[in-house]
């Protein structure tokens, strides 16, 4: 510590006091500068490491695959945070028949009894992947899917409703109709869409849930199958798929393109041409036969196994395929607002099923919030997938 040269103007006294106190102060000065220098380290932020860029997801060896796979594509901050997906899948499947076959198909044979020890044994490495991703390799056998799998995804749908009909809220949201099976087991279909909606042969039945603001907003909650009703008195209510009229169905994004109309045909390009033609919604959504009726629920999004789906986990597959209980690592390049196509590799868990589900089509379930939304309604993409079998 530098000290202060003496002045010789001063007395002795004066100069021995003065020297003294100014002493203290210049060395209370400088423990001050030294906490201060102390202080400021300590709150320096600790320098940030660069986002590590994942490779391109392509038609790859596992070993390359898991090299890239991190709980962070899937929005979990720990391989641990999939145990419940795990435990539904669990309970789901060891309510079947242990020896008996869940899917025989050329290239896989699996009883249920597999796919419970496959189940388990991933629950009982959770804890350990973080630090140690190679034991996906080591426990177990990747069964590759022939041919990749074509993706899309599905989210759960927000609809602007009322409990009552009113202006601005006209359309009808429709539960299942009580003859619907008798119907359809004699007929082998139920009233098309156009019918149902141009004669309205069900109104006034006591048949409504709700009356949406937007016809577009119901036709799209019915490709998801599930979705969220936000009421104009600000309250909510989930709504579940609960039937279909037994018509094949035809996507508005098919029947738009053979009009001419669109050139991708993704929803976010439906939708913009719907508000600029309103005067033509009727005419493209009816030209779908296809209708799917409602009933109210006490949760989200509802999967073939009766237990509500995850976000980035549930996968549809179709169960003749790919059977429910599967622990699946898939893989494909998604779309992404900002950057394009990011990609996303994942373990998923076969829960749920579609009617548009066949054979190499998976459908995996993205969420309810904004970039779910655009996932969904953007992805139609090629990539790999595994059924993952304990060794």
């Amino acid at each position: 510590m530098h000290e202060t040269a003496p002045c010789s103007a001063f007395s002795g006294y004066w100069r021995g006091g003065f020297e003294k106190k100014a002493g203290a102060a210049l060395r209370m000065l400088a423990l001050l500068a030294a906490s201060l220098a102390l202080f400021a380290c300590a709150k320096q932020a600790p320098p940030t490491m660069p986002e590590r860029a994942m490779p391109p997801v392509a038609f790859e060896s596992p070993e390359f695959f898991v090299s890239n796979l991190v709980p962070s594509n899937q929005d979990l901050t720990s391989w641990k945070d999939m145990g419940p997906s795990v435990r539904k899948s669990l309970r789901y499947v060891n309510s079947k028949p242990q020896g008996a076959v869940a899917v025989q198909r050329p290239g896989l044979t699996v009883t249920w009894g597999d796919l419970s020890r496959s189940l388990t044994r991933l629950q009982e490495l959770l804890p350990r992947l973080d630090k140690e991703p190679d034991l996906l390799l080591a426990n177990f056998r990747w069964v590759e899917v022939t041919g990749g799998i074509n993706y899309s995804g599905y989210y759960e749908p927000a609809v602007r409703a009322s409990r009552t009909r009113k202006p601005g809220y006209t359309q009808a949201i429709y539960s299942l109709p009580p003859d619907l099976n008798r119907v359809i087991a004699k007929r082998g279909k139920y009233y098309d869409r156009r019918t149902i909606e141009e004669k309205q042969v069900l109104a006034g039945k006591g048949l409504e849930l709700a009356w949406a603001a937007d016809p577009v907003d119901v036709f799209f909650l019915e490709i998801q199958g599930s979705g969220r009703l936000i009421f104009d008195d600000g309250t909510q209510a989930f709504v579940n798929y609960a039937g279909q009229n037994g018509h094949k169905y035809k996507s508005s994004g098919r029947i738009m393109r053979e009009k001419g109309l669109l050139r991708r045909g993704d929803i976010f390009e439906q939708r913009e041409w719907f508000k600029n033609n309103p005067s033509r919604v009727r005419e493209i959504l009816n030209d779908n036969p296809s209708y799917v009726f409602f009933k109210y629920g006490m949760r989200g999004p509802t999967g073939a196994m009766g237990y509500q789906v995850d976000d980035w986990l549930t996968l549809a597959t179709d169960r003749g395929f790919i059977p429910l209980g599967s622990v699946v690592a898939y893989g494909v390049n998604v779309p992404d607002d900002a950057k394009g196509r990011v990609p996303l590799r994942g373990i998923g868990f076969a829960q749920d099923v579609g009617g548009a589900i066949k054979r190499n089509r998976i459908d995996i379930f993205c969420g309810g919030d904004d970039r779910a939304n655009y996932v969904a309604s953007h992805l139609d993409a090629k990539g790999p997938a595994w059924v993952l079998l304990a060794r």
